[in-house]
């Protein structure tokens, strides 16, 4: 799972750079309501899990766009215009 979310966050930063405010809260709530309801499956498996992890994966993306962005899986993602700015 470490790999795929590696690999997916970053395109979904480039994703959502230029997205609406809008937008944002779209696709923070479905991404919220998602894992809410279909979780279990990111740990066990299931027929949602392809999705939970997508969602997952958009859910980093997300709490990247914070000032600072997110630090997960050893790596700290940030949208470029916030990266090296000071703390």
């Amino acid at each position: 799972m470490a790999d795929f979310l590696a690999g997916l966050i970053p395109l979904f930063i480039a994703e959502l750079a230029s997205a609406t405010d809008e937008q944002i809260n779209q696709a923070r709530d479905a991404a919220l309501e998602q894992i809410a309801n279909h979780g279990d499956d990111l740990q066990f498996g299931g027929k949602h899990r392809r999705s939970s992890r997508t969602a997952l994966a958009r859910a980093f993306a997300l709490l990247a766009r914070a000032e600072g962005g997110v630090t997960a899986l050893g790596s700290t993602r940030a949208p470029p215009s916030t990266r090296g700015a000071p703390a």
